[in-house]
Formats: C-alpha cells, structure tokens, sequence
C-alpha cells in the first residue's frame, strides 16, 4: 500500500528510454530490458575488446558486456548513472554480467577486483565511483576481495567518450601509480573494472603501471564497448 503510494507521489521513469515504469519494474522496463545489445564477448577469446589491447599490453582476457552506440539506450543508461546520480545502474548491470560469467572459467583464479579509480576530485563531485557498484556485484557473486587502493588516480582527466578521435589518440600520458606499501611476491590475478572501453588508453595505462607488480596477470571487463 505504501508503495502503490510513493509510486504515485515519486513516479519512476526507465533510465533507459525514459518512459513510466511499472510498479514491478527496476531500473530498466521490460522492454528496454529485452532490448540490451549483449556482445558474448565473454564466449569468446578473440574478440573487438581484447583488439584493443593486442601489441600494447598482455592480458589473459577482456570482454564487455553491452555495445554502445550514440543516441542509443546504452548512451543513455551509462550517462544516468555518471551524470544523474544513479549510481545503482552498476550494480544492476554488474549483476547481470556476474551471471553470464558464471557459465565460464574465467574468473576462476582471479584475487582482488579492481575497479579503476577516480581522481578523488571527480570522486568528491561525483559523490562515487560508477564502477563500484559493478565491482560489488562481481565481488558478491564470487566471493573475491575488492582493492580500491592498490591503484591510484593521481591525474584528472576528462572522459574519452567526449573526445574526438584525435584527441583520444593523445591523450596516452600516465594518469595513474600504484600504493607501494602493498606490493608482496604472491601470484595476482587482477580483475580490472571500467565502464566504457573506447580507445583502450585509461585501461592501457592502468594494466601497464599494475604489470610492473611481479607475478601480475590482469583480465579486464567493461560494462559497455563503444562501437
């Protein structure tokens, strides 16, 4: 009864197309939900988002979950959730992927996610990070540690979906160090965490300042390629 009523005082609109959501619906509607552009990219090793990274950095595996295209409902799902204060688009998204990856191996040895980081004056405007909700859904689902501190952002930087090509092209300079206090000589299997995969850069540099740990492999998963 409560609910009938904060639904008709605080309707809920998709953060997909916008429209009026059902009472039973979250998030996304139904048909919205029908329509999310999956890659399978997580079925496959050779795929558009491990090309990025071919001759620029080793890495066991990358996949993204959605394909995203301009003007469409990704766009416009990924920009609530880092523009309009929907932070549980991650989770939501992340949850998803956490039971696609279920039916794989590929998170099998993995032992700490992740997720990149903010500068901490984004993170402060922002108010968070818009891959930790999907790093807690993965974290959940499998029971691996999360590590917000191993990786920190130490330049600011606009996003890459707001650049043209030229620009992305330039834009490789190191962003990021690692905590040195935490370094140790155990195996890592890192599960490194991003929402877009445009050009690779941001994700590049991260994998390049976290192989410079010993005994260091990474695999990277994104919430969406651009396409």
């Amino acid at each position: 009864m409560i609910k009938d009523i904060l639904n008709v005082l605080f309707p809920k609109n998709c953060l997909g197309c916008s429209n009026l959501l059902l009472q039973s619906e979250e998030i996304l509607c139904l048909l919205c939900r029908d329509e999310l552009p999956f890659s399978q990219e997580h079925l496959t090793v050779d795929n558009a988002s491990m090309h990025k990274f071919y001759g620029k950095v080793p890495i066991e595996h990358a996949s993204s979950l959605l394909l995203y295209s301009k003007g469409g409902m990704i766009q416009q799902l990924i920009h609530n959730l880092k523009y309009k204060n929907h932070p549980e688009v991650s989770f939501f998204l992340g949850n998803i992927y956490a039971h696609q990856l279920s039916h794989t191996n590929l998170l099998t040895d993995i032992t700490a996610i992740i997720p990149v980081p903010l500068h901490k004056n984004k993170k402060k405007t922002r108010g968070y990070n818009q891959v930790d909700g999907f790093a807690k859904a993965i974290s959940t689902h499998y029971n691996i540690e999360i590590n917000n501190t191993l990786l920190i952002k130490t330049i600011k930087t606009s996003s890459q979906t707001t650049k043209n090509r030229f620009q992305r092209k330039g834009s490789k300079k190191e962003v990021f160090e690692i905590d040195q206090t935490q370094l140790t000589k155990e195996d890592n299997h890192f599960l490194l965490l991003d929402d877009i995969l445009t050009t690779g850069n941001t994700l590049e540099s991260c994998c390049k300042k976290l192989l410079q740990i010993p005994n260091t492999k990474i695999t990277i998963l994104c919430l969406a390629r651009s396409i």
